[in-house]
């Protein structure tokens, strides 16, 4: 099935992330952060759950990851991340279009505290190649 620009605004389920201190650590230890405190991009991990891990086993966009790119990332922060708390991430298609053969798929996600205040916000852009 091709995608379609008829799933933008869908949005997926919510997915949980403890920040647990072992968590923190192997993140730190993998992106090489020395400093003290959750790195900032830790929200990358739920962010993923919450948006790529859906996008790509959504039948009605039928994708193929093996033809995709990530094309974009960004990120807005609230707060700083915290050990010990229970983040949530929800993820939304915000668009679909179509340019030189190709399709971008922007996924915008919110990162949540146990409290629902706002901790983090991120945009994705998928870059879906074509059948080739």
């Amino acid at each position: 099935m091709a995608l379609s620009a008829g799933v933008e605004g869908s949005t997926y389920p919510p997915v949980r992330f403890e920040v647990d201190a072992s968590r923190v650590r192997a993140f730190a230890d993998a992106v090489g952060h020395l400093g003290p405190g959750v790195p900032p991009t830790i929200v990358t991990v739920p962010e993923i759950a919450a948006g790529l891990d859906h996008v790509v086993s959504d039948p009605r966009l039928g994708i193929d990851l093996a033809r995709v790119l990530h094309g974009e990332q960004e990120y807005t922060w609230s707060r700083p991340v915290v050990v010990g708390e229970t983040l949530t991430a929800a993820a939304t298609i915000e668009s679909v279009r179509d340019r030189g053969g190709v399709r971008f798929v922007v996924l915008g996600t919110q990162v949540r505290d146990g409290a629902g205040e706002l901790v983090a916000s991120g945009r994705t852009t998928l870059i879906v190649r074509g059948d080739g």
